[in-house]
């Protein structure tokens, strides 16, 4: 993937993620439930990954994981889905914030949680 700047996709009709808690325990497991916008095709290429909030290209993530790709869907449907992130591979607690960033195939961003 190419490093470019994050083009970051209007919130309005893009990647939804649900149930962002402002604290994480530490040392645990995070499970990430996002919902993909109706006509949305996931691909085993597309990705979640944890940004630091001022991160400016999507090579500058902290981690990540692929997104689960659903066996089926039904169009005209959202597609709701989840992935976790093993307690080994997420920042250290601290002052600095993170978010949530779902990423396509073609490295554009199609979502971002709050921070």
């Amino acid at each position: 993937m190419e490093e470019s700047p994050l083009s970051r996709a209007p919130s309005r009709g893009g990647v939804n993620f649900l149930n962002v808690a402002r604290t994480y325990i530490p040392n645990t497991k995070v499970e990430c439930h996002y919902t993909l916008p109706p006509g949305t095709m996931p691909s085993a290429s597309d990705w979640i990954g944890i940004f630091k909030v001022e991160a400016a290209c999507v090579r500058d993530y902290h981690t990540f994981v692929w997104s689960s790709v659903p066996e089926s869907t039904a169009d005209g449907s959202p597609i709701h889905t989840s992935v976790q992130f093993q307690a080994s591979y997420l920042p250290k607690p601290g002052a600095q914030l993170y978010q949530f960033r779902y990423v396509n195939r073609q490295g554009r961003v199609c979502g971002q949680s709050p921070p």
